[in-house]
């Protein structure tokens, strides 16, 4: 082996390992959360997509369904006026029936009754004696266990081994929680794509420790007067078994199907159900509920009480109620999942990754690519094989290994990346494609600067504080199918060339077309101190050239495009990305995301452009901006907030961007109304800033949503934050 040789397998073996490490680093503290939701969906495929068959036998569930509703509407009204009597009467019915437990996943939280009438109050007094009843039968009596909510989560993060925590609690009123056996939170654990996989087994309210709902639950159908026995790193003891958890309690649910919801045509469920209505006539199978777990929920179409699980088909989600019901079958049974161990999987990454390493120094390209790709085939077989296995872990006490799909497999990808880059890239192109890939997504200016002082280009990637554009055409999918291909993509370069002629007067770079959109950045590969007002001068002249251009098109009996614009200014990852073959200078990072998505939200205020608060603190001294909304986008936690730009202050706007005078003042007033939760008084106020500008798309959605919202008040908890469902 030539020394070349040897310098080259040195380095692909430290790639290979390097990126080992970091993967492994990366798994072992929590980091790329993009690759665990991507393992969500792989282990929802392999274990649960096709689950089906296995039927409850310790818990049924009591329906508030739609039959419900229709038998109690015209007499009581809305569900939730409905007189207690009845949920008493429903109750002593379970009781004669012999239901071992009654579990209300519904919050009794304020009395029964008007301010008006006397204490105690008639309704809970009744309920309450209903559950004294009921827990008084021969045999042990009926265990009652009612719910109380945790509001509002704890803003500080938990540290390994703290449950999950809640600063205040809403319990059920003392008349009513008196006469229960327990109280019980209600809480599932909600990922960022919205599907529940997990549940907290135990969370901690105001400081003290408080069972869910399902834990309580299988320890009263056992008669057992503690549910957990012990705890520690990685489990909890639940009637002499270990039930893993992660470090803040939370366990994975291992659910025996697909939905139970009446009103879906997917065929039955796992979980058996009886209709509230039944219940309270006396005309229910009780056969269904003798020695059962009987759960009390809202099922019925319209209470939003629902979620995605694992199990869901055809876009039906689960019910609050039902995912409960689930996880109590499972402790019931002892049948549990567990993910794989960080050592063992942190083990498989580094094999697999020094695999690369050593494989691909000795191979040309492709024959190394062919290797990889085979041991990537095997590891994938492999893992769908080990699904399977899971088919009957419902029917035996036993825990079941759920295998890390993702991050291996994506270590190995990555390795090999980054040996086949360092071999083709680094070892034979590096300065020839550096100068000339550069000039064509640089504009002349700062490609003129580039090639004075090289050194300002980091090819290796650097992180630093940049503004990054996206603009995309608005409906531009219709447009196309009207139009000859040849005049479409004509019309589509024509429109691309004079933004993007934009983009170079502002000395911006030229990530990508991606379609109909455009993405550019500021603040590298030069230093730009004001990247934000660059970046912003472009999207202002992008609209304003855009109304010029709608002009010329209805004149030439084109089609009237549209734009939306979205920028945001944070940290980001700035560098070369890309294959053996070519490769893209490119900004990388949450902040560029976050850029992605506020570009989307346009469509839903019928804006233009609209800035976030980080690039809104950069030009606020020198933009006219209005403040639209606090929003939670698609795929982030975190609430942002977002302002529409109207102007340069001083700078007299084009006359399709002009708003009347009294606006600013007259929208300012209408968001401090909604802000109060004044609904009604801010609807008021919005129809006035529509009467001064009817186009106002913001004004027009703020409407609609203070209609909604004074029908149904957020509450004292409310923040303000509107979350968006879809990008």
């Amino acid at each position: 082996m030539t020394a070349r040789a040897r310098k080259r397998f040195l380095i692909c073996v430290l790639l290979g390992l390097g990126i080992g490490g970091i993967f492994s680093l990366a798994f072992s503290f929590g980091f790329f959360s993009g690759l665990n939701n991507v393992q969500n969906l792989v282990t929802d495929t392999i274990l649960f997509r096709s689950r089906d068959g296995v039927t409850a036998e310790k818990v049924v569930m009591m329906q508030i369904d739609e039959p419900s509703v229709s038998a109690f509407k015209e007499q009581y009204g809305r569900v939730f006026s409905w007189p207690r009597t009845l949920h008493a009467q429903a109750l002593r019915n379970l009781a004669d029936a012999g239901a071992r437990v009654v579990v209300y996943d519904i919050l009794f939280d304020a009395p029964g009754c008007p301010a008006t009438v006397p204490r105690p109050c008639p309704e809970d007094k009744a309920f309450g004696e209903a559950m004294d009843y009921a827990r008084q039968k021969q045999g042990g009596g009926v265990q009652v266990i009612l719910a109380t909510v945790g509001s509002p989560p704890e803003p500080s993060p938990l540290a390994p081994g703290e449950n999950i925590k809640y600063q205040d609690t809403i319990p059920p009123i003392a008349e009513l929680a008196d006469h229960a056996s327990a109280v019980a939170h209600v809480h599932p654990w909600v990922d960022t794509d919205g599907s529940v996989r997990r549940m907290p087994l135990v969370a901690n309210m105001k400081g003290a420790d408080v069972n869910g709902l399902p834990l309580q639950a299988a320890a009263a159908y056992l008669r057992r007067t503690k549910a957990v026995d012990q705890s520690g790193p990685g489990y909890l003891y639940f009637a002499g078994r270990p039930v893993p958890v992660d470090d803040h309690g939370l366990a994975i649910v291992n659910f025996l199907g697909r939905p139970s919801h009446k009103a879906a045509d997917i065929g039955p469920g796992p979980v058996e159900s009886v209709s509230f209505a039944d219940v309270v006539k006396g005309t229910f199978d009780r056969t269904k509920v003798k020695d059962k777990i009987v759960y009390v929920g809202l099922t019925a179409i319209g209470f939003a009480d629902d979620y995605f699980a694992p199990t869901s088909v055809s876009g039906v989600k689960m019910t609050g109620v039902e995912i409960h019901a689930q996880t109590t079958e499972m402790l019931l049974r002892s049948a549990y999942l567990a993910p794989q161990t960080v050592q063992s999987t942190i083990a498989i990454m580094l094999g697999l990754t020094l695999m690369a390493g050593v494989v691909l120094p000795f191979f040309p390209p492709v024959l190394g690519s062919i290797g990889i790709l085979v041991v990537f085939l095997l590891y994938v077989v492999a893992n769908i094989w080990h699904g399977t296995e899971a088919e009957g872990v419902m029917s035996a006490a036993e825990t079941f290994t759920i295998w890390n799909n993702v991050f291996p497999a994506a270590a190995l990808l990555t390795a090999y990346l980054a040996v086949i880059l360092y071999r083709v890239v680094f070892e034979q192109a590096e300065a020839r494609a550096t100068r000339g890939v550069m000039g064509k997504y640089l504009s002349p200016a700062v490609m003129t600067e580039v090639l004075k002082d090289p050194d300002n280009l980091e090819l290796g990637g650097v992180k630093r504080d940049m503004t990054v554009l996206f603009s995309d055409i608005r409906g531009f999918t219709s447009v196309s199918e009207r139009m000859d291909p040849q005049d479409l993509v004509a019309f589509l370069n024509n429109f691309l060339t004079e933004m993007t002629d934009i983009v170079y007067v502002q000395k911006g770079v030229l990530d990508k077309y991606m379609g109909d959109c455009i993405m550019a950045f500021w603040g590298a590969p030069l230093i730009q101190p004001n990247h934000a007002e660059l970046c912003v001068r472009t999207g202002y002249d992008m609209v304003k050239r855009l109304h010029q251009l709608q002009k010329i098109w209805i004149s030439q009996g084109l089609p009237k495009l549209n734009i939306g614009v979205g920028v945001n200014t944070g940290p980001m990852t700035v560098g070369n990305v890309g294959s053996t073959m070519r490769f893209d200078y490119t900004v990388m990072g949450d902040a560029v995301n976050l850029g992605s998505r506020v570009e989307g939200v346009n469509k839903e205020y019928g804006t233009n452009m609209i800035v976030t608060e980080f690039t809104y603190e950069a030009i606020k001294d020198t933009w006219v901006c209005r403040y639209l909304d606090l929003i939670a986008v698609k795929g982030k936690k975190e609430p942002t907030a977002i302002y529409e730009v109207f102007h340069p202050i001083g700078e007299s706007p084009e006359p399709d961007l002009t708003r009347p005078e009294g606006f600013m003042e007259a929208w300012d007033a209408a968001m401090a109304l909604y802000r109060e939760q004044k609904f009604e008084e801010a609807q008021e106020a919005f129809e006035y800033v529509r009467e001064l500008f009817f186009d106002d798309g913001p004004s027009m959605v703020y409407v609609e949503r203070c209609e909604v919202m004074a029908q149904n008040p957020p509450g004292d908890g409310w923040d303000g934050v509107f979350v968006m469902t879809h990008k």
